[in-house]
């Protein structure tokens, strides 16, 4: 579940971010990117950036792209219904960078698109996700935070 209460501007990234490491970078209407800084713990065992970390920067950043909060307070959330990624090449250098954008949102359902660059700007994953919202949580206003 992706919520527009981004736990890392507070300082409190959740339990799988923190095990990730991801940072948002960005966080904007319909815009979102964010950072990961590479370590051993990302790679697989041919030594290059597991599959599974650019899903789930991929997946993170469209969600964040699609639950960004036009008031304060409130919020919104969605689920990732699919997400469907291509690995064009290997990251070179120490960090990756996810780069999400809403491109609709239909019976509210959004549509995102997204790539991932490495550090010198080589385009390594691009993909595509959808995210059921819940409900109220498809306008830009969100709902009552809890």
């Amino acid at each position: 579940m992706h919520d527009n209460q981004d736990p890392a501007v507070k300082g409190k990234p959740s339990g799988f971010r923190s095990l990730v490491g991801y940072d948002t970078l960005v966080w904007r209407d319909g815009h979102a990117e964010m950072e990961l800084l590479l370590g051993p713990e990302h790679g697989n065992s041919n030594g290059h950036v597991h599959g599974g970390v650019y899903m789930t920067i991929m997946d993170a950043a469209m969600g964040h792209a699609a639950t960004w909060c036009s008031v304060a307070g409130n919020r919104r959330m969605v689920v990732t219904v699919s997400l469907t990624t291509s690995f064009l090449a290997p990251a070179q250098g120490a960090r990756i960078r996810a780069v999400a954008r809403l491109v609709t949102i239909e019976s509210r359902i959004g549509h995102c698109r997204g790539e991932i660059f490495d550090e010198n700007g080589a385009l390594l994953v691009v993909g595509q996700g959808s995210f059921r919202y819940f409900p109220g949580s498809e306008r830009t206003e969100g709902v009552l935070r809890d």
